[in-house]
């Protein structure tokens, strides 16, 4: 009956009671569809009361979701069948996005959203995430075209296995052999229960299936999606997003909060909704019965931790992000971190970066910065490890060296030698000089990355 957005969300809750619906679509943004759902679910069974049943799409099978939906029971009120991660709108559409997303969580380590990710991946190409055969890795560039309907990426995928593996069903997860958007039309038109109510969440969809259009005709659609990317518009639809639900959440608790620390927090946290209602409830708590949330509170709970925010700015540096790179010293102080601490940690990032480099330089080594990360175990690895006198800086993960090699590869040994050079003197001006710590580590920023030349330029003097 219409499609709303997170901004008329009141409106639809506020008129359930008037309009008999029984399926809603909710997609987008993942804990900003929990939280609308939660608050469906409470409007829903506010006057009649009843049972909401939980099912995960991911280990769904539709079939009996569907005969259930049809049936008339005994228990008391509103019936919700509420489906998280359903397939139903998945397609070759938005596999790219499905498998971007899976990508990331395995970039963070997120174990569980990693394998949600691949098993939908693959479910949007019509691949069994059960079935052996299925396996991304294994699939060819045309295979993956075809299914998915974009390109095989670069490198090593056998990451890929570990997650599929991890509580892995066989019968649940099949790829149906037609359109199971289909039958729930069916069912839709033969009618369900007044009682029953069907809730359906997912974070990608292909809207130019039937059925969306189908429930936005004549069910409800809620779009909770949020403007990814880094881009201005991107990044001011995110600010929005958070900006509203840490007030939404300040007024719950019944704190208060200058707009300057709410940018403050978002800043630290970034756009991720959970961390960010998450890390505002422990100041919350934290403060007991005072109203308002200082900066001191912020600087004591919800400072980066000094790992994650040191490794935030080597990886800006290895990317030549100047930009990102002067932003992220900044927070760094802001959090009371050390600049010598910084120096240090940019040190050692060098140093390891000139070893990588002057090893690879090496005709035997066999290094090639366009290689699989499989090759480079099994060729390269073996031969850098030969040099005993390295084995402590050599002895990480065979992953992360490769990733290191690649990116030495990118800088030029006189390049790297002169930034140790810059190193040394910007510590030399902390320990001695008057001017400011921030001023010394903008400079040092600005001397390594401004000069840096192109890749097929000559290095800078």
């Amino acid at each position: 009956m219409a499609l709303y957005t997170r901004e008329n969300l009141p409106e639809l809750l506020a008129g359930l009671a008037d309009r008999p619906l029984r399926v809603f679509l909710l997609f987008g943004e993942r804990y900003l569809c929990r939280e609308a759902m939660a608050q469906l679910e409470q409007a829903l069974l506010r006057d009649t009361g009843g049972t909401v049943h939980p099912i995960d799409g991911d280990q769904e099978e539709l079939g009996t979701t569907l005969a259930k939906l049809r049936s008339f029971t005994l228990l008391p009120g509103r019936q919700i069948y509420r489906v998280t991660d359903t397939r139903l709108f998945h397609s070759r559409q938005v596999a790219k996005s499905i498998w971007d997303r899976a990508v990331k969580s395995h970039a963070e380590a997120k174990a569980e959203q990693a394998k949600r990710g691949l098993r939908a991946f693959l479910a949007s190409g019509g691949l069994d995430p059960a079935a052996p055969d299925s396996d991304p890795a294994a699939l060819s560039a045309s295979e993956w075209q075809q299914c998915f309907g974009f390109a095989r990426p670069d490198g090593d995928l056998s990451w890929t296995r570990a997650y599929l593996a991890l509580d892995n069903t066989d019968s649940s997860t099949s790829a149906p052999s037609s359109d199971p958007g289909d039958l729930l039309t069916s069912v839709l038109a033969t009618g369900i229960p007044a009682n029953n109510v069907l809730i359906l969440m997912a974070e990608e969809i292909d809207k130019r299936k039937k059925l969306f259009k189908l429930l936005k005709d004549e069910q409800t659609v809620i779009d909770l999606s949020v403007e990814t990317g880094s881009g201005g518009k991107a990044q001011k639809e995110q600010k929005a997003v958070l900006q509203s639900l840490i007030r939404q959440t300040l007024t719950e608790e019944g704190k208060t909060m200058a707009p300057a620390l709410i940018d403050l927090l978002i800043d630290r946290v970034g756009f991720h909704p959970v961390a960010a209602i998450m890390e505002l409830r422990k100041v919350t708590t934290y403060l007991g019965d005072r109203a308002q949330v200082t900066r001191d509170d912020l600087d004591l709970l919800v400072g980066r931790t000094r790992q994650e925010a040191l490794f935030e700015l080597t990886s800006a540096l290895a990317r030549r992000d100047l930009e990102q790179s002067l932003a992220i010293a900044d927070r760094l102080q802001e959090n009371g971190i050390h600049p010598l601490a910084v120096v240090a940690t940019l040190r050692n990032f060098i140093r390891g970066l000139l070893l990588l480099r002057s090893l690879i330089e090496q005709a035997e080594t066999g290094f090639q910065p366009t290689m699989s990360a499989a090759a480079f175990q099994q060729a390269c690895l073996p031969r850098l490890k030969e040099h005993s006198q390295w084995k402590k800086e050599l002895g990480g993960h065979p992953f992360a060296l490769y990733m290191q090699c690649k990116t030495a590869s990118g800088f030029p040994l006189p390049v790297l030698a002169a930034w140790l050079h810059h190193l040394l003197a910007a510590e030399l001006r902390l320990k001695g000089s008057p001017v400011a710590p921030d001023i010394v580590l903008q400079h040092l920023l600005l001397t390594l990355l401004s000069r840096l030349p192109q890749k097929r330029g000559q290095p800078a003097g």
